[in-house]
C-alpha cells in the first residue's frame, strides 16, 4: 500500500501525512457541493451555442459551472500534441467533453488561432490558462476575433491568495500592454529567477479587471469569486464587425453583478 500524501506545511515545518480516506472525503464534498453562485447567468448566454475552449477540457465546467450540459457544440485548443495534463493529443475531432460531447480538437497557440475563421464562435471558454500566457493582451485579441458580434467569452483564473504565486507581485495593467507592443512571445525568461525565487512549492494573479476586458473591446456582464479562482463572462458588441478583434469601447462602466 502506499503511503498517504503529504499535505503542504509552513515554511520550515515538516510536512503533514493527510489523514486516511481522504481522497474520498474530498470527492464526496465536491460531489454534493451546490454550483458557484450566479451560474444561471452565464447558463443562459451559452445556451445551445456553438464554441471553443482554450486550454481544456476542465472539470470546473461539468459541475461548479455546468456549462458543458447546455452548450451545443464545443472544440477545443491546447499547444501541443502532449501535454502533462492531457497526454497524447491527435489535430481533429477527437476533443472530448463532459459525458460524450466530441467537438474538432486544435493544436495551436492561444496567441495564435490563425486557422480559425474570424466571427467563428459564439462563445470563447477559458480556465486558469490566461495567466500562464505571456502575452496575454495578444491572446484576448485573438479570442475576441474569433467570437461572433454578440458572442461571450467565459474567463476563469486563479485567486492571487490560494495561488503559489501569491508572495509575487500583481502585474500592472500598463505591463501587460507593454508586452503587447513589444510582441512578448513564449521565448521570454524575463521573469524567470523571480519565479523561481518566490514560488510557493508548499502550494504546488488577480482577476482580469473590467478594465483589461474593455481594452479588448468587451462588455463586461458578470464576475464572481470562489475560495480558488475568480470569473468573468463578457459580451463582443452586437456591433462589432464580423472577425474584428478591435471593437468601440462602451462609453461608461457596465453594471455587472460582481464587478469592480
Amino acid at each position: 500500500m502506499q503511503p498517504p500524501p503529504e499535505s503542504p506545511a509552513p515554511d520550515g515545518a515538516a510536512p503533514q501525512k493527510k489523514p486516511l480516506g481522504w481522497k474520498l472525503v474530498r470527492n464526496l464534498r465536491r460531489a454534493f457541493r451546490a454550483p458557484i453562485a450566479g451560474h444561471r447567468v452565464v447558463e443562459d448566454a451559452l445556451r445551445g451555442r456553438a464554441g471553443v475552449e482554450i486550454g481544456g477540457p476542465t472539470k470546473l465546467f461539468r459541475r461548479d459551472l455546468p456549462v458543458y450540459r447546455v452548450v451545443a457544440e464545443l472544440d477545443g485548443v491546447n499547444f501541443a500534441s502532449r501535454t502533462v495534463w492531457e497526454g497524447e493529443l491527435a489535430e481533429g475531432r477527437t476533443y472530448r467533453w463532459g459525458r460524450r460531447g466530441v467537438g474538432h480538437q486544435y493544436i495551436a497557440d492561444a496567441t495564435d488561432l490563425a486557422r480559425i475563421a474570424g466571427a467563428r464562435y459564439d462563445f470563447v471558454l477559458s480556465s486558469n490558462n490566461l495567466e500562464h500566457i505571456a502575452n496575454p493582451i495578444k491572446a484576448l485579441h485573438e479570442w475576441v476575433r474569433v467570437l461572433k458580434p454578440g458572442g461571450h467569452l467565459l474567463l476563469v483564473l486563479p485567486r492571487r491568495e490560494s495561488n503559489f504565486d501569491h508572495r509575487r507581485d500583481v502585474t500592472p495593467f500598463e505591463h501587460l500592454l507593454d508586452d503587447h507592443r513589444r510582441g512578448t512571445t513564449e521565448a521570454d525568461l524575463t521573469h524567470l529567477d523571480e519565479i523561481v525565487a518566490r514560488h510557493d512549492y508548499a502550494m504546488t494573479p488577480d482577476t482580469p479587471t473590467p478594465v483589461v476586458l474593455r481594452h479588448v473591446g468587451l462588455e463586461p456582464v458578470w464576475a464572481t469569486s470562489t475560495a480558488t479562482d475568480h470569473l468573468s463572462l463578457a459580451r463582443k458588441p452586437a456591433s462589432a464587425a464580423p472577425g474584428s478583434d478591435r471593437v468601440a469601447r462602451p462609453a461608461k462602466a457596465v453594471d455587472a453583478p460582481g464587478l469592480r
